[in-house]
């Protein structure tokens, strides 16, 4: 939807600022320290910037402000506006079901619609994602986007399979670990499977920073070249997100194929008993839950079933539930390995703290997204883990900046930083089961 089609859908903020908030309907909930307790505020711009408007509650009142013609578009605006990771903390808090998430973001593309050019870092990853021969923003040859696979080509445009693996330019050119440790599981399980070399960019971090006309080219061409698959798994949480949520949405068609996380893909072994898992792994664990895959994914399940419903108030404790159920599909698959102790952080699940990676923050706002990722290394240092896990690209680099910032910290200064995570260890669950099988 444009900002003009979400004008009713903004019209529901009253501005009570429920938004800003973690656990705002449970104001005497409790943490592992005194540090966690109460109505903690959850916006990770508004925590750093501390000004109304880089809120969610601002951001509402400044789009409608925008479509009202009393606001113009400009560079300033845009700066302000792309400040969010787009985590989707206030939409789970909103009372009033606001879809506050897809407001920014149309509110991002109705400013660069209307003359300005995308921020700097932004435009880049937009160019390059645009360019037939690379397809993706960190501008590598798409020649090298199977590159990590080695000898083992024989899965590249494999005919006559069901499913597919899409690797995502992370995982496909950063995070190559990720891939590698996918493509090994669904060896080990005997998966018939292909990578397709045609792949090319979600186009996640391009329509979340407003840039739609290139977000529909790759979403195309994606949607054509999976189109006769029964399934397409993913190991990135953010492609995982806009494939699930965002291409129906901006296609008008549903998706062709089934899609599944390989963490939900693990949880579905588990349940038909086909998980083979046979090590132990006795560390103490905190899981962080990825946006994309947890918290959006929840929020779209909860609002296609209130879709459907006649009367809210009777079906919104059954759309609740069925979110909730899939905010601990990761928690299951965590009790089934062996020696592993699980501690929640005090905002967990559909509450989580945002990494500071995502919706074009890490490029354009590298100090935010390091600010976030120390917030949210101080909350999982506070439960005593020794190991913060999750199961996102970003999460793992974003926290894994936070820690060595913090290492050089003590280095500089010779303080201990253990209680703000220094000594946290991020482990990427599909790495850790795949070492269990």
């Amino acid at each position: 939807m444009n900002l003009e089609e979400l004008r009713r859908i903004n019209a529901r903020c009253i501005h009570c600022r429920a938004c800003q908030y973690a656990y705002s309907d449970e104001p005497d909930r409790e943490g592992m320290d005194e540090t966690y307790t109460g109505m903690m505020q959850g916006c990770p711009a508004g925590l750093y910037y501390g000004w109304e408007g880089y809120f969610n509650s601002g951001k509402q009142w400044m789009a409608r402000a925008f479509l009202n013609g009393e606001l113009e578009a400009s560079k300033e605006f845009l700066e302000v506006v792309e400040a969010c990771t787009t985590c989707g903390m206030c939409e789970t808090q909103c009372p009033n079901y606001i879809d506050t998430v897809h407001v920014t973001e149309a509110l991002r593309a109705a400013i660069i619609e209307a003359g300005v050019e995308p921020l700097s870092k932004h435009k880049g990853m937009g160019d390059r994602v645009a360019i037939e021969d690379m397809r993706n923003p960190y501008g590598e040859p798409r020649e090298e986007r199977i590159k990590w696979l080695g000898e083992n080509k024989d899965v590249v445009d494999k005919p006559d399979t069901k499913i597919a693996y899409y690797v995502g330019c992370t995982a496909a050119y950063r995070q190559q670990q990720i891939s590698e440790h996918t493509f090994s599981i669904l060896k080990k399980l005997g998966v018939d499977f292909t990578v397709l070399s045609d792949e090319v960019c979600c186009g996640s971090p391009i329509l979340r920073t407003g840039q739609r006309d290139g977000f529909k080219v790759v979403m195309k061409k994606n949607l054509e070249l999976f189109k006769d698959f029964d399934l397409v798994l993913f190991s990135c949480a953010g492609c995982y997100k806009t494939f699930r949520n965002d291409y129906p949405e901006h296609s008008g068609e549903p998706l062709p194929f089934k899609v599944r996380h390989a963490v939900e893909y693990a949880y579905d072994l588990i349940q038909e008993g086909k998980l083979p898992i046979k090590g132990s792994y006795n560390k103490k664990v905190t899981w962080h839950d990825p946006c994309h895959s947890i918290r959006h994914v929840g929020i779209a399940i909860e609002k296609e079933i209130l879709s459907k419903s006649k009367n809210w108030l009777h079906d919104s404790r059954a759309a609740d539930k069925a979110k909730q159920e899939h905010y601990e599909l990761p928690r299951i698959v965590l009790s089934h390995i062996p020696g592993l102790e699980q501690v929640e952080m005090y905002r967990n699940r559909g509450d989580s703290f945002c990494c500071g990676a995502g919706g074009g923050v890490k490029a354009q706002f590298p100090d935010m997204a390091l600010f976030a990722s120390k917030e949210r290394l101080k909350e999982a240092a506070a439960t005593g883990a020794e190991v913060l896990m999750t199961s996102c690209p970003f999460c793992v680099t974003n926290f894994n900046d936070g820690i060595n910032a913090l290492k050089k910290e003590e280095e500089e200064t010779g303080k201990d930083l253990s209680d703000q995570g220094s000594k946290l260890v991020v482990v990427e669950l599909l790495e850790l089961l795949d070492e269990l099988m």
